[in-house]
């Protein structure tokens, strides 16, 4: 079975070619030589190219590299001569001064001539005879204590009046002022500058310059000018500023206690039509008023004038007393402690500045 198979193998080998088993592989033997022939050809050329290769760098380009490389240690030579010769004579020279520094050519006294004259002895004698001569008799009684006069500037810096976030009745009673003196000051700037200044109250200033006036108010509200056209040249600077002052107000202008009483007078839907008639709820503004700090009053009558002033204008500036209220609304009347309610006591104390706008003088003559 086994030589069977092998036969099979051989038979199958040889199965491609018809013919004697001698003649295919005297075919064969031939087809290896042709092989053999053209892979020598090939590896002859592959060697002759390599040779070529070779002979060519070590004629041409290994003699250039080796010309390039000495020519650059030369030029490094030649560099390294130049600048130890440069070193040596520099060396020299400063080797020569210190000679001539310790004994001059010249005659002059040289250092080693002046050490020899040292004598701290007769110096400090010298020193002292020359002192007693010029100053006299020494004063050697204690030097009085004597108070620094600072300059107004430092003065200000050194003891500053604060105001933003400052109870109103440590204000005033410190300054003296029943109105605030930054209230007084950016109102008039207002109606001298801004009247006609469309959406005054409203539009916010420039976050630095508005930074600036609030330091200068901080540091002391009396020598703030706000009249040079610096300051008036955006009065939404100015309006910013008095709306911060307002905002940071220790319990603002109408304080919690009374805050209640003037937004109940509204309902908390805003469909709903208030409580009680115009002349019933002027009736509560005003006791409520009556109700309220002296100087919390004169202010917002001082307020609420400057904004009757304001809303004049409206045709100018668009500001009548509906969006006054919207924006004097949260700053005079703070908002509650609950944030449920927070949004809707915004809207009821902006109606509240627009009813107490609207009925002025009824509310304040009546006080």
């Amino acid at each position: 079975s086994k030589s069977r198979n092998v036969g099979n193998a051989v038979t199958g080998i040889f199965s491609k070619h018809k013919g004697t088993m001698q003649e295919n592989l005297e075919r064969m033997g031939k087809e290896a030589e042709v092989k053999v022939k053209v892979a020598n050809n090939n590896y002859r050329k592959l060697l002759n190219s390599t040779n070529a290769i070779r002979r060519d760098f070590y004629d041409v380009q290994l003699p250039k590299i080796l010309a390039s490389v000495m020519s650059l240690i030369e030029e490094v030579d030649e560099c390294l001569k130049w600048s130890l010769g440069k070193y040596a004579y520099a060396y020299e020279c400063a080797v020569l001064a210190d000679a001539l520094t310790l004994k001059p050519s010249n005659g002059d006294p040289g250092m080693m001539e002046m050490i020899e004259d040292i004598d701290s002895k007769t110096d400090l004698d010298n020193f002292l005879r020359f002192t007693a001569h010029q100053s006299g008799r020494v004063d050697r009684t204690s030097i009085p204590y004597k108070e620094y006069e600072m300059s107004p500037i430092a003065r200000t810096y050194a003891n500053p009046k604060t105001i933003f976030g400052v109870p109103l009745a440590t204000q005033v009673e410190r300054d003296g002022h029943a109105i605030p003196l930054i209230i007084v000051k950016c109102t008039k700037a207002v109606e001298a500058f801004g009247l006609q200044n469309e959406g005054i109250y409203r539009q916010s200033g420039q976050s630095s310059q508005v930074a600036r006036l609030r330091n200068e108010f901080n540091l002391d509200a009396d020598n703030v000018d706000l009249q040079p056209s610096a300051n008036a040249a955006d009065i939404n600077n100015i309006t910013s500023v008095l709306k911060m002052y307002l905002r940071e107000l220790p319990g603002g202008l109408i304080p919690h206690p009374h805050r209640d009483t003037l937004l109940g007078m509204f309902p908390f839907e805003d469909d709903q039509q208030p409580q009680q008639d115009t002349e019933g709820m002027v009736g509560v503004v005003v006791r409520t008023m009556r109700a309220l700090p002296r100087m919390n009053v004169e202010i917002l009558d001082y307020l609420i004038l400057h904004l009757d002033k304001v809303q004049a204008f409206q045709e100018f500036n668009m500001m009548n007393s509906e969006n006054l209220g919207i924006v004097f609304g949260p700053t005079i009347i703070p908002s509650g402690d609950d944030p449920v309610n927070a949004a809707m006591d915004i809207r009821r104390s902006a109606k509240v500045v627009k009813f107490v706008l609207d009925n002025r003088r009824a509310i304040f003559e009546s006080l």
